[in-house]
Parts: C-alpha cells; sequence; structure tokens
C-alpha cells in the first residue's frame, strides 16, 4: 500500500508540472525533493531541456541542484525525490550520488514517456540501485498517481500541437 503523504506530494508535483504548459516551453516532467523527516519541501522544477538547450537539464537534476544548493550540502540522505517519470538512468545516477532515500515516480519511462518523448535507454531505476556500493540503498516506489501522470503527457502533447511546437529531433535525424 502506498503511503498518503506520497500521494498527495504526487497530485502537488503534477499541478505544477502542468502549470509548465502556460510557459514557452511545455514539459510533463517535472520533480520535488522533500525533507523525509519534516515533510518539508526543499524544491520542485520542471524539465529545462528544450529552454537551455542543454540534455543534463532534466527536472530530477533540476530539483537536485535546488536542494543542495538549499541546503548548501552534497548530500541528500534525509531526503526523498519525486517525478513525474521514471528517471532516466542519468537522473537515477544522480539520485544515488545525492545519497537520496527514495524515488517516488508516476509515469514509466518506456511504456508511458517514449511514445510522446523518445528515450535514449532502456536502463530501469532499479537496476542502478541493484548495483549500489552503499547501505542503504535507494528505495525506488513506482507508479504513485500513475494515471495523473500519464495525462500529463497528452496534456502536453495537446498544448505542443496546438501551438505547433516540436519535439527535439531524434539524435539519428540530426546527423
Amino acid at each position: 500500500m502506498i503511503e498518503a503523504r506520497h500521494i498527495e506530494r504526487m497530485k502537488r508535483l503534477v499541478e505544477y508540472t502542468a502549470s509548465s504548459f502556460g510557459t514557452p516551453f511545455p514539459s510533463p516532467f517535472g520533480s520535488a525533493v522533500y525533507d523525509a523527516q519534516t515533510g518539508l519541501l526543499l524544491s520542485q522544477a520542471y524539465d529545462a531541456v528544450m529552454r537551455e538547450c542543454d540534455p543534463t537539464q532534466h527536472a530530477e537534476l533540476n530539483a537536485i541542484r535546488q536542494a543542495t544548493q538549499q541546503r548548501r550540502q552534497l548530500s541528500l540522505a534525509g531526503c526523498i525525490l519525486y517525478s513525474t517519470c521514471e528517471p532516466c538512468p542519468m537522473c537515477m545516477s544522480a539520485c544515488i550520488w545525492a545519497e537520496l532515500d527514495a524515488v517516488v515516480f508516476g509515469a514509466s519511462t518506456l511504456e508511458d514517456a517514449n511514445p510522446y518523448w523518445p528515450q535514449a535507454s532502456d536502463i530501469s531505476p532499479q537496476e542502478l540501485v541493484a548495483r549500489m556500493r552503499r547501505e542503504p540503498q535507494c528505495l525506488i516506489i513506482p507508479h504513485v498517481e500513475r494515471a495523473r501522470c500519464q495525462a500529463l503527457f497528452k496534456q502536453c502533447d495537446a498544448v505542443r500541437s496546438a501551438r505547433r511546437l516540436e519535439l527535439p529531433p531524434h539524435r539519428d535525424d540530426a546527423v
């Protein structure tokens, strides 16, 4: 059974992420970091890949950057990261490096996101966590409010279509 705090925080994150649809760079990817003890929201961020023309500006990395800067320390031990979508290998590696206690996500990368935002890898967060060299390992809590998170992709696609905004070109098309 999924804890009520995870459901409530994911609902808030979905709402925050949907607010990006009113910006010049709408994105279905949002992330937040909470202090596990106090429940304090430390950071929340959108994906900024298109805005910054930077493939590392994923929502999870942006939220981690904000949280570590706010806390003035590299470790986010004692914190939980929430993401509207399953973290990619780059983001999950950052979660491991940041020593997050847990990662809670909504949509599945390959099943839900890939049709709208083609993915570069199929390595799962669980595979990366299984290779962690420190204990305790980062806990993965999948598919919290999955339907709400899936809806973000459909809504964002509709916004992008209405505004005639294109997705980034596929890597092999850019050659």
